[in-house]
């Protein structure tokens, strides 16, 4: 092959929801002999916005990796913060699988308090909150709290009087938020110690069940992760 006709290396191209990390479509590969210009267009999504591009979006073919993103957020969502903060739920509340979706499960109970870890706030004035992956609650009928489960106290007198049960060979995955990690605790309701990264594969030694409200799992050595998101491979019976 002449050298002039040469393939350069395919660039490729995202269109990603910047706060979900999902793909809006397929992925693009973009082809051209070495030396040929290229430029990546933006594309325009329904009820989506541009918001940023990252990597080289014009240039010259060559032999070099190139990735280009480009994101994009739901029009109606306004405002994007990622959290740390407990709700304490005042009522029986719905949880649904995005801002604005569908109810999935049973409803939240009253009294219960959660986590929550991002916050939007949407173009009709209505703030949700994320729970984990796929679960969003609507702020209504709840108020943001302190953390319950600072306080020395707490874990003293409530968490350490929970019996752990033990498990063998049982495995799970980490549920979390795309490219983010989960908190992990040196005991129920006790200190962060570390982090795990979305998507990890875990070993699960133990499991507690706060009377049905909040389950932990134990994957080492005094570390703990809450059950909200964890996913357990399921086992033949």
């Amino acid at each position: 092959m002449l050298e002039h006709l040469k393939t350069g290396n395919p660039i490729w191209i995202y269109y990603i929801d910047i706060d979900t990390g999902e793909n809006l479509m397929v992925p693009q590969l973009l082809k051209g002999v070495m030396g040929c210009k290229y430029h990546v267009d933006k594309k325009d999504f329904p009820n989506y916005r541009f918001i940023k591009l990252t990597g080289p979006a014009e240039g010259r073919f060559d032999m070099q990796r190139k990735d280009v993103r480009l994101y994009y957020r739901k029009n109606d969502w306004q405002a994007v913060e990622e959290v740390n903060l407990y709700l304490h739920l005042d009522q029986s509340t719905p949880l649904y699988d995005k801002v604005n979706g569908l109810t999935i499960n049973e409803p939240l109970p009253a009294g219960i308090i959660i986590k929550a870890f991002q916050r939007v706030n949407t173009a009709n004035g209505e703030t949700w909150y994320e729970l984990g992956a796929g679960q969003w609650v609507k702020y209504e009928g709840m108020r943001v709290i302190k953390n319950p489960y600072r306080e020395e106290s707490h874990r003293s007198s409530f968490a350490d009087q929970l019996t752990i049960l033990p498990l063998k060979n049982v495995q799970g995955i980490i549920d979390y938020l795309p490219h983010k990690a989960v908190d992990v605790y040196d005991a129920p309701y006790g200190q962060k110690v570390a982090t795990i990264p979305d998507g990890k594969r875990v070993n699960i030694s133990g499991k507690l069940d706060d009377h049905g409200e909040i389950t932990w799992y134990q994957i080492g050595d005094h570390q703990f992760v809450t059950g909200n998101y964890v996913i357990v491979d399921e086992r033949d019976e």
